[in-house]
Order: C-alpha cells, then sequence, then structure tokens
C-alpha cells in the first residue's frame, strides 16, 4: 500500500521542520521522515547543547576576571550538575518535536528513506509518494578514513553527552568544532590536546584574531599539537588511547574525539532512482534551490548553495521554500549576510567580506581594541578587539570581532550591512544606556574613548 501527499520532506532538523509546518498550515497534505532524533543534530547533540555547557564557562571565567575588584573566593564546574542541566533540555527535545507535527497536522513517518523513483521513497518498506520533495537531511561528524582503529573515536555526540569529564583528552581537528570543545573541556579541568593535522586553526576566520584565540588556549592549559597527521589509533584500556602520528609522535589520552567537520547525508538517499546530481558540495541546486529534477528541492547541510552550513541558513533556506510553494517568494532566493561564529573562550565571530579579501579590493580596514569600552572594562575582560570593512563608499561590508560578546555585536554588524549602514548611521542610533550598543554608538560618534559621554569619561 502507497501513502500519497502532496509534499514530503526528508530530515527532521530545524530545516525539514521550517518546510512542513508552513506546507500544512497553506492547507497541502505533508509527511516529515527522519531515522533518528526529531528535531535533529541543533538542539540534541549540536549547537542547543554545546552553548547551554558554554553558560559555566562563560560563568567561571568572569568570575576569575573580577578577582579582585569585587569577587573572591574560587569557582569550579560541577560536570556532573552541568550535565544534568543540558539533559533537562535536550532529553525533551524529540518528544516536543513529535508533539508539535500532531497538533498542527504534518504526519511523521520513522525511518530511513530512500528514493525508489522521482516520485516515490521507501521507509521500512513502506512506499510514500509526493507531488513534491524537501532533501533536508543535514549533515554528520566527518570520520578518519583508511585510518586503523579510527572506531575509537567519539565524534561531537559522544563529547555532548560525556557522563564524566576524563583527566585528559584529545581532540583531533582544527576547525571551530574542536576549538570550541578544547575550550570547555579544560576549563572542566581536563588537559586537552588539540590536535591540529596542519601549523594553522580556524582556517577560514581572520588569522591576526586567531593568534589571541591560540594564546588564550595555551594560558588555559591546552596542548596544540601542530602538523600531527594522524595515522593510526590504538587502545592500551577501557580508559586508554594512543593517537600516533605519521612522524612517529604520540598522544596517550583517556578519551580521543574526532572533529574534523561535518559531510552531508546524501550517500544513502539513492539519489540516482530519482534522477537528482550532486556537486562538488552537495546537492547540485539552482537559485531557487531546485535540482536538476523540478519538483525535487534541497536545502540546508545537503544543498550545494553559496553559503556556510549553519542552522540559520538551513531554515532560511527552507523558509524560502515553503514560500515559494506558497506562493509568496519570488523565484530566486536572496541571502542576505550571515555572520558565522565559533563559540570559544574568547568568541570569535564573522559576517561578510573578510580584512584579506578588503585588501585585496582596496577597502579600509578598521582595527580598534574595545577593552576601554564600558561594557567590557566593567567586566575586565582582558581581550575585545574588532575589524570593520567599509566599501569605497564608506558602508560598512565586513566585520570580525573577538570577544566575549561577539555574538551579540556581530548581530549589530551583520544588520549594519543589510541595511546599508556607514558610520554616520550607526552613531544616530539609540540604544539603551549603559550597554554593548551605546558603546559602539559612542565610538562611531567620533570618540576614541567609548565610555565618553557628555564630554566626560571615566
Amino acid at each position: 500500500m502507497t501513502e500519497h501527499f502532496e509534499v514530503g520532506v526528508i530530515g527532521a532538523g530545524p530545516a525539514g521542520l521550517s518546510v512542513a509546518h508552513p506546507m500544512q498550515a497553506a492547507g497541502k497534505s505533508t509527511v516529515i521522515i527522519e531515522e533518528y532524533l526529531w528535531g535533529g543534530t541543533c538542539p540534541n547533540y549540536g549547537c542547543d547543547p554545546k552553548k547551554v555547557l558554554l553558560a559555566a564557562v562563560e560563568a567561571k571565567e568572569r568570575a576569575e576576571w573580577m578577582k579582585g575588584f569585587g569577587l573572591r573566593g574560587h569557582e569550579e564546574i560541577d560536570w556532573h550538575a552541568l550535565m544534568a542541566h543540558k539533559n533537562a533540555y535536550t532529553d525533551p527535545v524529540p518528544a516536543r518535536k513529535v508533539m508539535n507535527l500532531d497538533e498542527t497536522g504534518v504526519a511523521h513517518r520513522y525511518g530511513h528513506a530512500f528514493f525508489v523513483d522521482a516520485h516515490t521513497i521507501d521507509v521500512n518498506g513502506q512506499r510514500i509518494t509526493a507531488d513534491t520533495w524537501v532533501i533536508a537531511t543535514g549533515a554528520r561528524p566527518a570520520r578518519l578514513t583508511d585510518v586503523p582503529g579510527e572506531a575509537y573515536l567519539f565524534d561531537n555526540e559522544g563529547f555532548l553527552n560525556l557522563a564524566d569529564m576524563p583527566d585528559e583528552i584529545a581532540l583531533i581537528g582544527s576547525g571551530f568544532i574542536a576549538v570550541e570543545f578544547a575550550n570547555i573541556a579544560a576549563a572542566a579541568g581536563a588537559k586537552v590536546h588539540l590536535i591540529a593535522h596542519k601549523h594553522h586553526l580556524l582556517h577560514e576566520f581572520d588569522q591576526d584574531l586567531t593568534q589571541d584565540i591560540i594564546r588564550q588556549l595555551e594560558a588555559k592549559g591546552v596542548r596544540i599539537e601542530w602538523d600531527f597527521e594522524t595515522v593510526e589509533v590504538t587502545k592500551q584500556s577501557n580508559t586508554e588511547y594512543t593517537v600516533i602520528a605519521a612522524d612517529g609522535r604520540t598522544v596517550t589520552v583517556n578519551r580521543a574525539f574526532v572533529a574534523i567537520g561535518r559531510v552531508g547525508n546524501t550517500d544513502r538517499l539513492n539519489l540516482a532512482a530519482a534522477g537528482v546530481e550532486l556537486g562538488h558540495n552537495g546537492i547540485k541546486v539552482g537559485k531557487d534551490l531546485r535540482t536538476n529534477v523540478p519538483h525535487i528541492f534541497a536545502v540546508g547541510d545537503v544543498a550545494d548553495s553559496p553559503v556556510a552550513k549553519l542552522t540559520s541558513t538551513g531554515a532560511f533556506e527552507a523558509r524560502y521554500v515553503a514560500g515559494l510553494l506558497n506562493g509568496t517568494e519570488p523565484a530566486e532566493l536572496s541571502y542576505p549576510a550571515v555572520p558565522v561564529m565559533v563559540y570559544g573562550s574568547p568568541k570569535l565571530g564573522t559576517v561578510g567580506m573578510s580584512a584579506e579579501e578588503a585588501a585585496r579590493q582596496g577597502y579600509a580596514v578598521e582595527e580598534f581594541d574595545m577593552t576601554n569600552w564600558l561594557e567590557y572594562w566593567r567586566l575586565k575582560e582582558p581581550v575585545a578587539k574588532a575589524k570593520v570593512i567599509f566599501d569605497h563608499e564608506g558602508y560598512i561590508v565586513g566585520a570580525t570581532v573577538l570577544s566575549g560578546s561577539a555574538d551579540e555585536l556581530i548581530n549589530y554588524f551583520t544588520v549594519a550591512i543589510n541595511t546599508k549602514q556607514d558610520k554616520q548611521a550607526i552613531k544616530h542610533n539609540l540604544y539603551a544606556y549603559p550597554s554593548l550598543g551605546s558603546d559602539m554608538s559612542f565610538y562611531y560618534s567620533g570618540s576614541n574613548d567609548a565610555t565618553a559621554f557628555g564630554g566626560h569619561a571615566f
């Protein structure tokens, strides 16, 4: 027996759900299929739980900054209590997502889906057809292929579900996941080895500001193993593993994790049966996110679209497809500026054009230290820097921020880029005072001291 729907969605993460709910609300019969956790990576074992854990790290560090300035004593992270706090958020997610689907009338099926033909998928032997299909299957952690003992390595889900923080860990990777986890583990008291395949971290980010992150990690006791090509992982016991490099170096730890990026979940969809073509970075899509098969769309991590693969961009693309199908969006998707964050300590955020590209374009790059801004000075934050890019007309076209509140400040710059603001526009914005927004406004009012107000500065 075959079920038929007007719209079928494969994948129930933020992108898939962002298609399914509005399609059902528009009166189109909709089904969504998931084979793992309802809600997808982000709320279950990705962005959200990571930031819940980071709350304790931030509180601990802020207390350390304020020692001698109004605080005394020592704070330690209670990993068991912190994990219980995290679990209180993540444990209800799948059931809550299913309840939302029931409430809105979206049909849902559990199991692995693969195409039988361009209109039909198979889920546990059940055939489902749809007039329109949206592929939103997300991504999974990349693994070290052809490395003996690779199976001994845990991934991001394993890290975010650690019942106990091991005394000593290794994180294989040099991207934002490895840096974020290294920061959390070090704050929780672990001895951390960050294993970098080459001699750089966060290669897609501003390398000047990345040096500050490296110094901060090393100051916290993180040992960075540079130019370490992992060729084997061996198990010494249930609590001891050795990571071996091509040059013979070894790192022996209680647990090792792989954090080398993510790969889109396209390989088990049997796309060939539907005639869907793959590109270099996922499923080929046009400017309307259609594949080469007109009634099949791809969004989020699996789409070969020109934006960073983030929860925000996946949901944005999904909302566009829903609007396109409902007749409320234009024939081509236009992307706004997209901020990208590294939730380390300090945080690193970037949006728009980089300083490197600005130099090639001949654009102005303004660099400044923000530690004397009131918002940072009052916390005694040790590192707070920014680079802002202005085009030939004086409009802001890019920014990179390094600070404990970089995620907030980068949003201000994102709005500035998307609304074509220059310094004059920023200084005429009114924000709550005193706040990070007012500090920014005062800075662009021409004062070198963003704490100046009414002609006075502390």
